[in-house]
């Protein structure tokens, strides 16, 4: 299977997942493995020029539920950049989750409107700037509650 039509139906995974069930001690190692194909796949992906030069503006975050289980505590504590001694600062998985949706989502709408190059461009813009980061964070966040 084509790089980009394998990532396209990983996102599809992730949204469909995030949006249509509760994410809850049982359903974290699911999401974690979700979590990582994401990130390898679309480390994957290759240098595309987008058909134009707009970025997608993100609509759908304010319109999203992502229902956590009252269990599951959605704040945590990290080092905002590990190579600088600074203060934690608060991550918030429920915002993890919500911005790698909605960045994702801006992919496969131009994916599905035929604009590969536009939708390889916001995976991968989205990765390297915006939710490759968020899905590190909650990764660990995930990582800290199922070891716990």
């Amino acid at each position: 299977m084509d790089k980009i039509e394998s990532f396209y139906r990983i996102s599809a995974e992730y949204c469909n997942y995030v949006t249509e069930n509760e994410i809850n001690h049982n359903s974290i190692p699911f999401l974690m493995e979700l979590l990582m194909k994401l990130y390898i796949s679309a480390l994957n992906l290759p240098d595309l020029k987008p058909e134009t030069i707009q970025i997608s503006e993100s609509t759908i975050h304010e319109n999203v539920c992502i229902r956590i289980n009252k269990e599951i505590p959605t704040t945590y504590w990290e080092i905002f950049n590990p190579y600088m001694m600074e203060e934690p600062v608060c991550g918030d998985l429920a915002d993890d989750l919500c911005d790698i949706l909605s960045d994702l989502q801006n992919g496969i709408k131009e994916y599905e409107r035929g604009k590969i190059g536009n939708a390889v461009f916001e995976w991968k813009f989205g990765l390297n700037n915006h939710w490759g980061n968020h899905a590190v964070d909650a990764l660990r966040a995930l990582h800290s509650i199922i070891t716990q």
